[in-house]
């Protein structure tokens, strides 16, 4: 029995839907819910959200017999923030800013990512030039998800939203919060 999965922006559903799982990155971590999973509420990071399509096994298979190519076995988006709330057998994702990915302008994305890569290393090679004492804000150690709320014009939080969406554009490999490719 799969769970009915939804991805709601304040402007659309984005998707509604059955799913066999639902994949994404909460405050704690990466986290997978299965159909009749524990209630659940947490904070969303910057992070790709995946819905595995309910029966695609089957439906590709058929799918294939009949058009010669499989349908997508799974919903993708780049979601920037926002709330999980899980109950009832139903994975509800509540997100301020989302984009499925076949929405997502993988070009503007790539500049996005190489500016803010570039920016946040400026920033870098300044702070120790600059003597930067720190505010109270930079003194407590911030989590990624909270640094986004606090800091969304950093450099690394757009880095981390233009990574999210060539994630879920499918052109780039899943990283850990804060961590870019290759590093």
């Amino acid at each position: 029995m799969p769970t009915h999965a939804e991805l709601v922006t304040p402007e659309r559903v984005l998707f509604s839907g059955e799913a066999d799982f639902a994949v994404m990155r909460s405050e704690g971590g990466e986290i997978m819910f299965l159909p009749n999973h524990a209630d659940f509420v947490g904070a969303l990071d910057i992070t790709l959200v995946r819905f595995a399509l309910a029966g695609t096994e089957a439906a590709a298979s058929a799918a294939s017999q009949e058009t010669g190519r499989a349908p997508a076995a799974e919903v993708r988006a780049a979601v920037h923030g926002g709330l999980v709330h899980v109950a009832g057998n139903r994975v509800l994702v509540l997100a301020s800013v989302a984009e499925l990915s076949g929405e997502i302008d993988v070009e503007r994305a790539r500049r996005a990512l190489d500016a803010a890569e570039s920016a946040a290393a400026a920033v870098h090679e300044e702070a120790p030039k600059a003597g930067h004492e720190g505010s109270a804000e930079e003194g407590a150690e911030q989590s990624p998800t909270m640094m986004a709320l606090l800091r969304p014009d950093d450099p690394e939080v757009a880095a981390r939203r233009a990574r999210a969406r060539l994630e879920a554009a499918g052109v780039l490999e899943a990283s850990a919060p804060g961590n870019p490719p290759g590093h």
